[in-house]
């Protein structure tokens, strides 16, 4: 009996995935002559393309001019359970391609703070993150020759969750003439469907720029639109560095704007031509950072009393009898 209530279940469970799908699909309609038409709106934008070229080892090592590329990322977890009766485990790092690294860290109890009404709206996590990783690429600057450094992230939201932080090192890499850029493969922008031409758009649900700009790229292609560009000092580009039809962005400050084409073609020689679009340092770094839940479990099995453990930050389904 309970195994024919489980099939019945399941049936209606496909037939409603098998729905949602149906639904999704002719919403978001994307089929060649869509993204023909796409193209033709960015070029009614005033949207500038570029094939990007990959550079030779010679070409590279003449733009770096003896000086390192380098990479920022940061990773956050968590005790097993809900806020405030949790410890986030917080690192970052900054490492060149030679092996110089820094490395930043932190832990925040949410249970020893009070929730000052000024705070309410603050995103605690966002700004430790954050500010870890600007001072990890900060102190990076200060030791090594940096030529080119790579941001996990856009630079326009380390504006917003460690302005003080990015500050520092906006000054920094331009003190030092150090091409900073930022590299985001999550893009949650609606920018395109602000414009006229993509006025069609704004009925869907959804208009996320790299819904509407998936597979419209050519491989090693980017793209610059002008009147998208709202973020004071700063610049963004999309490209499609790799077989991935998804496109991966990048945002650079105003005052180096004028290298996002040398950028690019940086990018895309970083970039594995069948990966996933992201610069492979990027990802090298992102698994040397991570803070595993193994990391967690042992730092806080090690240095929090049991009965702490046990009084704030066991929960009681970890108990179960099954």
């Amino acid at each position: 009996m309970e195994g024919r209530e489980l099939l019945e279940i399941s049936s209606l469970l496909v037939e409603k995935i098998k729905g949602i799908n149906g639904k999704i699909k002719s919403t978001y309609q994307h089929n060649q002559e869509d993204k023909k038409i796409i193209r033709q709106n960015l070029l009614k934008s005033g949207a500038e393309f570029r094939q990007m070229c990959r550079y030779s080892t010679e070409t590279i090592s003449k733009w770096l001019d003896g000086r390192e590329v380098a990479g920022v990322d940061g990773s956050v977890n968590q005790t097993k359970g809900e806020a405030p009766h949790v410890l986030y485990v917080f690192q970052a790092l900054a490492k060149t391609t030679t092996g110089h690294q820094c490395l930043t860290s932190d832990v925040y109890a949410p249970i020893l703070e009070k929730n000052d009404e000024e705070d309410q709206g603050k995103n605690w996590r966002a700004h430790i993150l954050a500010k870890l990783e600007l001072e990890a690429a900060f102190q990076l600057l200060e030791e090594r020759d940096v030529g080119l450094l790579l941001m996990d992230g856009a630079l326009y939201h380390y504006r917003i969750d460690a302005q003080e932080e990015w500050e520092k090192l906006r000054q920094k890499a331009l003190e030092k003439e150090v091409v900073l850029i930022g590299v985001s493969e999550e893009i949650t922008t609606e920018n395109l469907m602000k414009l006229e031409a993509f006025h069609m758009y704004r009925n869907r649900p959804q208009a996320f720029d790299r819904d509407l700009l998936f597979g419209v790229l050519e491989r090693d292609e980017l793209v610059y639109v002008e009147t998208i560009q709202h973020k004071a000092g700063l610049q963004s580009v999309w490209m499609r560095p790799s077989a991935d039809p998804a496109i991966t962005g990048f945002d650079m400050l105003e005052e180096q704007a004028h290298l996002k084409e040398e950028v690019g073609n940086l990018l895309a020689t970083l970039t594995p031509k069948d990966g996933r679009g992201i610069p492979l340092w990027l990802d090298y770094i992102d698994r040397e950072v991570r803070v595993t839940d193994k990391l967690v479990e042992a730092l806080v099995e090690q240095y929090i009393d049991p009965e702490l453990q046990h009084r704030f930050f066991a929960k009681k389904r970890n108990y179960r009898p099954y």
